[in-house]
């Protein structure tokens, strides 16, 4: 059920946006990328237009990950030196909303968390090595850099293709740890990994 439905900037088509946390829609009639502000939308330009490979989860599939109903809003693809990477944005059926990433057929459900401590400088970072973030220890098991290739449908935030980014990945007392790095700020999000019978759609 749409939240609120608002109207394409470019083209005039209806967009219905199902979650009050979305700030970015993406039209599915022209492509237009629209930043959404109040109850008026701001056009910043196209996306790319993604790719599919084979994934379980598509824009607007509903299922359940570990028994909860979720509903698919929308997509961002990261590019990075191994290939890409999808974070799928969720809506929970208790308005929850929360990302799956999806890396070579492993997924990943992850929330996005507050950052309450300074990191130290990306470029200090090793693989190996423990990094205090937000009360956590976090053992780093991948870090590197990358860009926005594009989204699709409704997401949380603001991503522009071609973005640069540096992301790190670890984990701390069995959780999932990624932090995404950009030049308008820092996401960390927690979570735990997902066998394959968690996810049902």
């Amino acid at each position: 059920m749409a939240e609120r439905t608002l109207n394409c900037a470019a083209c005039g088509a209806p967009i219905e946006v199902e979650s009050r946390f979305t700030t970015l829609v993406v039209c599915q009639y022209c492509g237009q990328t629209l930043y959404i502000h109040d109850d008026a939308v701001d056009p910043t330009g196209k996306t790319a237009k993604l790719v599919d490979y084979g994934s379980r989860l598509a824009l607007g599939k509903a299922g359940t990950v570990r028994g909860r109903r979720f509903k698919t809003l929308g997509r961002v693809r990261y590019n990075y030196e191994g290939g890409f990477w999808d974070e799928w944005f969720l809506r929970f059926d208790d308005g929850q909303v929360g990302w799956l990433e999806e890396d070579e057929g492993e997924c990943t459900l992850v929330f996005k968390t507050r950052l309450t401590s300074p990191l130290p400088p990306f470029d200090d970072i090793s693989v190996g090595s423990v990094v205090p973030v937000s009360q956590m220890r976090v053992f780093i098991t991948e870090k590197g850099t990358g860009s926005v290739a594009g989204a699709e449908g409704e997401i949380s935030f603001a991503a522009r293709p071609g973005e640069q980014i540096q992301y790190v990945d670890g984990n701390a007392g069995g959780k999932a740890i990624r932090l995404v790095i950009t030049r308008s700020g820092i996401d960390l999000s927690t979570g735990e990994p997902l066998e394959f019978h968690d996810l049902q759609v």
